[in-house]
């Protein structure tokens, strides 16, 4: 019997806030170390941006007195969630592993290490493969009698919510396995619907991208390979399942 059959509902629950509790002091952390440096992030957030107004001044306009404060305390966030993107994952993973065994909870470690580099790597991503593209494009409805002026608010809200977007979209594999390891879906019921999880996965990445079909290429084609990529190690790690169990 696992651990988690023996847990009632509210013992999830109590679970599940103590997890909670301790991710957001890893975020506090992390926003501790991110605030330091917030004036150098933002600068490098903004930086396609600034590519995207070519030959023209980049400069981001503030429309309050206490904006660039604010958006600054807000980079610091973002930042510490990155920083203690780890931490969280690791917090997710005491969360579910009552309810697997002891061979699969020796995985926490390529557990925390693969969500990390895919949460990152999604964010990455987005940065330097569609940040330049939809910025272009966005920018190119800006005729000769426009001048874009971009606040510094707006800015933020924008990419550091299409950053969080592809860092969680890129974390579809890994947690399409996780879900596997625990028994929540299997392997064939995921064959047979892999089709329609490829609609779904472009359809967000047309909504999250711009509206041309070169960067919701850039952001779909990447997505459902890796997707694919996971029902494969679903099925291999269902195999090796069956194999272990005795007759």
């Amino acid at each position: 019997m696992n651990e988690k059959s023996d847990m009632s509902f509210l013992d999830h629950l109590v679970e599940l806030r103590k997890r909670v509790i301790h991710a957001m002091l890893g975020i506090v952390v992390g926003f501790g170390v991110a605030y330091y440096f917030a004036e150098i992030i933002f600068n490098w957030l903004s930086a396609p941006l600034c590519q995207a107004f070519k030959n023209d001044s980049c400069r981001l306009i503030t429309t309050g007195v206490a904006e660039a404060f604010l958006v600054y305390l807000k980079t610091g966030l973002i930042g510490g969630l990155f920083l203690a993107s780890p931490w969280i994952f690791f917090q997710i993973w005491k969360f579910v592993s009552p309810g697997l065994h002891s061979k699969e909870r020796r995985l926490v470690i390529p557990f925390v290490l693969a969500a990390t580099i895919m949460f990152a790597g999604g964010a990455l991503f987005g940065y330097f493969f569609i940040f330049p593209f939809a910025f272009e494009f966005f920018l190119s409805y800006a005729g000769e009698l426009i001048t874009p002026m971009p606040s510094m608010s707006s800015y933020f809200t924008f990419s550091s919510s299409l950053l969080i977007a592809f860092g969680l979209l890129f974390e579809i594999p890994v947690f399409v396995i996780l879900l596997n390891l625990i028994g929540v879906v299997e392997a064939a019921s995921l064959w047979k619907t892999w089709r329609l999880a490829i609609f779904v996965i472009f359809g967000v990445s047309a909504v999250l991208t711009p509206a041309d079909p070169v960067t919701m290429v850039l952001l779909g084609v990447p997505l459902s390979a890796l997707y694919m990529l996971s029902l494969i190690i679903c099925s291999f790690l269902e195999k090796s399942k069956k194999k272990r169990q005795p007759e």
